[in-house]
């Protein structure tokens, strides 16, 4: 009963799939007689309808979450704790792996999703008291140097407050031990593990999902552990952040970003201990430069969508993004679908999209230049782009993914950037390895287009569509859907997905300027930073 469990408190895993530097889990552990780790596999994030065809998560990156949860459980045991794993509803599951606890906490989730998560769960827990705890950002909420619920929607102003009146906390390190475990009436829960079938992926999904593309830039594997050893490989070993800055636009290879975004969405690594690595970096390393810098940069860049999503709710969602856009935007199912299957006929837009299918990865560099060709080139609602990015890519986030493409529909009040996807080529791929690397040779599945070294310069068959397609969407000039300071750079707050499900988003990188940039009525414009902040970086 209630007075045997006083004392005991259970502590609710969701996207902090780490013991070090965690606030929820540091909450939860303070004092307790008796700490039950829980995480719940919630059919309905996994292989379910969303949005023009996607879902919301691909087999691959549903793997890459049983993997985290699965390190989890091995850190946990190895001091003296455990995780019980359930499948099902959060608010059916908790309440009887927890009947009579104290406190269950958990941490505090952002988008309305989440939130609605946390509310079915403290209505179902049975005297047991639900406590949030903030955790997963760079900055605190009353340390981030603006008012945390109507923060800046322009990136630059929120860093220039962050940088100049908040304050980065420093990491907490990981508990040496753990409370004991409370008597379970389940213990099966202690050692359950779904697999992808159970999650309600079909057979031949399952087992490619299990395979790993040799063509992409690195093998991800979940959980903290495979996390804290990229982040010292990448920053010590391979000694890249010193030069971040100039290799960050790479598309090729493990080398030219950290790659540390999958394991950031999930929360197998604090933000804070990245930041003071970065510092240890260049102490031992006796080297400060833009580069070092630009990595603390990129994850500001992540903390502000989160605050964004934060400050903008649903907003981010919505057709209209922050703005109220009230534009139709176009349906056209067969070119989202080129677009989705890379046979679109532009080479780097095709490339970057088979490598997404692929891995669950692609490039900032390659985030931006798809995003704008889906948006600006053919027209296609900026949420499809979104809501299929949120199926494949395995650092998916609520805030970062969402908060990019609302801002590079440029729906957020700031400045819009579109990329001329052919010049790009040539500035980021001038010998063609990347494109050649996804659309020639074995598995490619090349078409006749691209087979032949993948020629930039070909004319588009559906250039004429497209521009069609521009002029229908954009050519009235009422000039409502203002921009964004770059592919996801700064604008971004909020918006409203139908079924509530919110994004976060990654990357950001440095000022390169929307070539091309159609002027008529104002309505592109040149920016000066492009960013698609926090993923891909």
């Amino acid at each position: 009963g209630a007075a045997a469990a006083r004392g005991t408190r259970a502590l609710w895993f969701r996207y902090d799939l780490r013991l070090d530097d965690n606030p929820a889990l540091l909450a939860a552990a303070d004092g307790a007689a008796a700490l039950l780790p829980v995480y719940v596999f919630d059919l309905n994030l996994f292989n379910r309808p969303t949005l023009a065809g996607a879902r919301k998560s691909s087999a691959r990156r549903a793997r890459f979450l049983i993997e985290s949860v699965a390190n989890l459980r091995k850190q946990l045991e190895a001091k003296g704790s455990g995780l019980a794993v359930a499948l099902g509803r959060p608010e059916d599951a908790l309440p009887g792996l927890c009947s009579g606890f104290e406190t269950m906490c958990v941490q505090q989730g952002v988008c309305s999703e989440e939130q609605m998560q946390e509310v079915k769960v403290a209505k179902h827990l049975r005297g047991c008291q639900l406590k949030r705890v903030w955790g997963g950002t760079l900055y605190m909420p009353d340390e981030c140097g603006c008012p945390p619920d109507n923060t800046p929607l322009l990136f630059t102003s929120f860093k220039n407050k962050a940088e100049g009146r908040g304050r980065i906390r420093n990491p907490s390190d990981a508990p040496k031990k753990l409370p004991p475990l409370p008597e379970m009436e389940a213990p099966d829960a202690m050692t359950f593990m779904p697999t992808l079938q159970e999650l309600g992926y079909p057979q031949d999904e399952a087992e490619a999902a299990l395979e790993d593309d040799p063509r992409g830039v690195m093998k991800f594997e979940g959980g903290e552990v495979a996390a804290l050893q990229r982040l010292q490989k990448w920053m010590f070993e391979d000694d890249k952040l010193k030069d971040y800055f100039e290799i960050r636009n790479g598309m090729l290879g493990d080398g030219y970003s950290s790659k540390l975004s999958p394991w950031l969405a999930l929360g197998c690594i604090s933000p804070r201990r990245i930041w003071k690595e970065a510092q240890r970096y260049e102490q031992e390393r006796r080297i400060k430069n833009k580069s070092t810098y630009w990595l603390i940069f990129e994850l500001t860049w992540r903390d502000f969508f989160v605050y964004m999503g934060r400050s903008q709710g649903d907003k981010i969602f919505v057709p209209g993004g922050v703005v109220g856009d009230k534009t139709p935007w176009r349906k056209a199912p067969d070119a989202l679908a080129k677009w989705k299957d890379g046979r679109t006929n532009d080479p780097l837009v095709d490339a970057n999209m088979r490598e997404l299918k692929a891995t669950g990865f692609m490039s900032n560099r390659g985030r931006q230049n798809v995003a704008s060709y889906l948006i600006f080139d053919l027209g296609v609602d900026w949420r499809y782009g979104a809501a299929h990015f949120e199926e494949h890519l395995l650092d998916y986030d609520p805030c970062s993914n969402w908060g990019n493409w609302v801002a590079a529909a440029g729906l957020t009040g700031q400045r819009i950037n579109k990329f001329n996807t052919r010049k790009q080529l040539s500035d980021y791929d001038p010998k063609r390895d990347y494109v050649r690397h996804w659309l020639d040779g074995p598995g490619a599945g090349a078409s006749p287009t691209h087979a032949a070294g993948a020629r930039a310069q070909a004319v588009d068959a559906d250039e004429e569509a497209k521009r069609r397609a521009r002029a229908e969407r954009f050519g009235t000039g009422k000039g409502q859907g203002r921009g964004g300071e770059g592919l996801g750079k700064g604008g971004g707050k909020g918006g409203g997905y139908p079924s509530g499900k919110g994004g976060r988003g990654k990357g950001g990188h440095d000022a390169v300027g929307a070539e091309g940039a159609d002027r008529k009525k104002g309505r592109w414009r040149k920016m000066e930073e492009p960013a698609w902040q926090a993923q891909g970086a």
